[in-house]
């Protein structure tokens, strides 16, 4: 990282971090300014932010049975139940 910029090799290393918001303030703001500037890398975030977000959708939807949640819960070694 030069002068508070980011490569794109740096940019693309935090993109994960960058869209789950797990990078500090300043990484956030860094990876902003790239994605700005960089076109490549601005498609690259689009397509990775698009992708998660039809991922977490899709997970939200997935609802586990009781019994299945009973049986992982009974199978936990501090588990209240055993």
């Amino acid at each position: 990282m030069l002068l508070g910029f980011l490569s794109c090799k740096e940019a693309i290393a935090r993109l994960d971090d960058y869209i789950d918001r797990e990078l500090s303030p300043r990484e956030m703001i860094l990876v902003a300014r790239h994605l700005k500037i960089c076109a490549h890398c601005a498609r690259e975030f689009a397509f990775e932010a698009e992708l998660v977000a039809g991922l977490r959708a899709k997970i939200q939807r997935i609802e586990a049975p009781p019994e299945l949640l009973q049986k992982i819960r009974a199978s936990l070694p501090d588990s209240p139940e055993n």
